[in-house]
């Protein structure tokens, strides 16, 4: 983790969400967020710097959550990042598949902030305690 608190990155194609959700996050005490709107920039962002969570859309157009979970994965240097998935979705498919394909935890939209501060707390003390 960074000198300036964990680094998150949010990715969404909605900027709605992606403000209110780093609102959210900025609100908790976490002050080191970086934001994609879709797939594909999230990979350029985690190829350029570190981060210590990525809360991850499932519905994106182009490249949508599932593919670059699968892509972060399968790279040495991406797999050891938490990853928690937020979707509008809450069937019990897409989440059975977004831990199947190594997400740590899945939200639902709107997801609540108490379950939000929770899982991001948990998802990033899970790494701090991996990486030591």
């Amino acid at each position: 983790m960074s000198g300036d608190g964990p680094a998150i990155l949010v990715v969404d194609d909605n900027e709605d969400n992606c403000y209110t959700l780093t609102r959210r996050l900025k609100r908790q005490g976490y002050d080191n967020v970086a934001t994609a709107g879709h797939g594909r920039q999230a990979l350029e962002l985690l190829a350029a710097r570190p981060f210590d969570l990525v809360l991850l859309d499932v519905m994106m157009p182009d490249m949508d959550g599932y593919e670059v979970l699968e892509t972060m994965k399968a790279d040495p240097a991406l797999r050891g990042i938490p990853v928690v998935m937020i979707s509008a979705l809450d069937e019990v498919d897409s989440v059975a598949r977004c831990i199947e394909l190594g997400a740590d935890d899945y939200l639902a939209k709107p997801f609540d902030p108490t379950l939000l501060r929770t899982r991001v707390r948990d998802c990033l003390e899970k790494k701090r305690l991996r990486d030591s």
